[in-house]
């Protein structure tokens, strides 16, 4: 027995001995494990969709590539990288590669699925996103860990180019992100499809240029969406924002409002006048283009093979001419889109067009919005107008039988006034279902707003409570501060939050409240005119 023992046990501890061995050689270096992370520097909310979509435009839009290298000597099994944004995406497995040799190299893209309410974000924020790469028998010291910022911007900020600045050197360059304009386009939203159905009953008599798919007829549904801004007396607010050249770098970022905010406005920049139009003819099937050139940008729709352009902005605005007509507007963006067509054919990359559906079809998507009652009812009052019967902006020259003196707005009995800054634009009365809204101010921008409450109370907290009882009724609150004849507060909605500040004075038959403000994210930036127009209150 005891000469079997002796073997047995040696075998034993040769087993023990390889075993130990083997395991030795599955212990991994980490230093050795190479690791690049290609990261985007910001997000889009109006784009989540793109961002999510591995299939679209081929995969361009990500928010990380993890490129991971083997540099060890031992195989690597399960490798496994997942990720998560804190507050918006809970941790993510991304992939798991089954054998990872010595030597190779894994590329892992991550396309983030933010979630629908992400459109809703009024403010832009930095946030953090940290990955995890771990395998088979990693010990908690061995999990690599990395992380990196990115800016999360606003749902209505678009970025046109997502190369840095210093590294642009062509327009090509300056309008990478052409195709996400696409993303502002929003033919299902329920406001834009409302404004769209009383454009065809109301204005033109039920008329479907889709069904048809003759040309002549998708011209006149083209004209009738400019009769419908010129009837409301939308103002074009100007050409800021688009860029002008390859230094432009001023011009890479802009707020771009949205189809319905424009409707509701009643103003837009050239490239927010080309999303709406967009919008509309989507919605009513036809095919819509949106053509940009330097500095500018204005709409039309392709149809058997033909492209047909209007210039939105006829209808006029701060520093420019007469208002054309619809034919002379479509006679213009002929004329513009011939000139187009010719630089294009010549090979000048500053003409370029976003074919909408085109896009759409490659995965640019746009968001999805909710239905709003108190949008519905502004459309309401604009479709009014259609018909001749609206109170806005009646110092237009469209509208010569009711003026309001320039350049500021003065009460019957000089209780109060405030100097109107240039191309301003006046709206009497906007709301008739808030009947104490006696006028409204708003800049070219639409961002800063001037509103004045005649209310029949007897001093500023009752006027507040009861403007705080009108706005409850259509999901709106309003916090406040009352020091003396000065106010300032916020009013939160679906929309976003409004920083306001204003004035109080009594008047014949109660008080008359005058308040200025801006979306939150725009405060800072506005803060010298709404000081200005606040110290000009009197």
């Amino acid at each position: 027995m005891k000469k079997l023992a002796i073997p047995l046990v040696i075998g034993l501890i040769g087993l023990v001995l390889i075993a130990l061995s083997f395991m030795r050689s599955k212990q991994v270096n980490v230093d050795d494990i190479d690791i690049s992370i290609d990261k985007a520097s910001f997000i889009m909310p109006a784009a989540h969709r793109v961002y999510a979509n591995p299939d679209a435009m081929d995969g361009k839009y990500y928010l990380f590539k993890a490129k991971i290298t083997n540099n060890t000597s031992e195989t690597l099994e399960d490798v496994t990288v997942k990720y998560r944004i804190p507050n918006y995406v809970d941790w993510t497995e991304l992939t798991v590669s089954g054998e990872m040799f010595p030597g190779q190299t894994l590329v892992v893209p991550c396309y983030p699925k933010l979630k629908n309410d992400i459109t809703e974000k009024t403010t832009e924020s930095v946030e953090k996103t940290e990955i995890e790469i771990s395998w088979d028998g990693a010990e908690d010291d061995d999990i690599i860990e990395e992380d990196f910022t990115f800016k999360l911007t606003n749902r209505n900020e678009y970025v046109y180019t997502g190369i840095k600045s210093e590294e642009i050197s062509s327009w090509a360059d300056m309008y990478d992100n052409d195709a996400l304009i696409a993303c502002f386009v929003t033919p299902n939203d329920p406001i834009v499809k409302y404004y769209t159905q009383n454009l065809q009953e109301k204005l033109l008599k039920g008329e479907a240029a889709s069904v048809t798919q003759k040309p002549e007829d998708a011209v006149r549904f083209l004209a009738g969406i400019y009769e419908a801004t010129r009837k409301s007396h939308m103002v074009y607010s100007g050409t800021k924002g688009i860029p002008k050249s390859t230094e432009d770098v001023q011009s890479i970022v802009q707020q771009v409002r949205l189809p319905r905010e424009v409707i509701t406005g009643n103003t837009g920049l050239c490239i927010e006048l080309s999303v709406l139009y967009a919008s509309v003819l989507s919605a009513a099937g036809i095919d819509p283009i949106v053509y940009m050139v330097p500095g500018h940008a204005y709409p039309g729709f392709r149809m058997n093979g033909q492209y047909y352009a209007i210039e939105a902005t006829g209808i006029g605005g701060e520093g420019l001419g007469n208002i054309m007509t619809a034919e002379e507007a479509f006679n213009q963006g002929q004329k513009q889109l011939n000139e187009f067509i010719q630089k294009s054919q010549a090979g000048d990359p500053r003409y370029t067009i976003v074919d909408i559906h085109n896009v759409n079809a490659q995965g640019v998507t746009s968001m999805d919005l909710k239905d709003n009652d108190f949008m519905r009812k502004k459309v309401d009052n604009i479709v009014a107008s259609w018909s001749g019967n609206s109170l806005v902006q009646p110092n237009s020259p469209r509208d010569p039988k009711i003026r309001v003196p320039e350049p500021g707005i003065r009460t019957n009995n000089n209780a109060l006034s405030f100097s109107i800054p240039n191309g301003w634009q006046t709206m009497m009365h906007p709301l008739p279902q808030m009947p104490i809204v006696t006028a409204q101010v708003i800049a070219p921008d639409q961002m800063t707003t001037v509103t004045i409450y005649d209310i029949a109370v007897s001093n500023a907290q009752q006027g507040m409570a009861t403007i705080n009882q009108y706005f409850s009724s259509y999901g709106m609150q309003v916090d406040y501060q009352i020091n003396g004849n000065t106010l300032a507060g916020q009013t939160y909605s679906a929309n976003g939050n409004f920083s306001w500040i204003g004035k109080v004075l009594r008047r014949q038959g109660g008080i008359r409240i005058v308040a200025v403000g801006t979306q939150d994210y725009m405060y800072n930036q506005n803060s010298g005119i709404i000081n200005q127009v606040y110290n000009s209150i009197k």
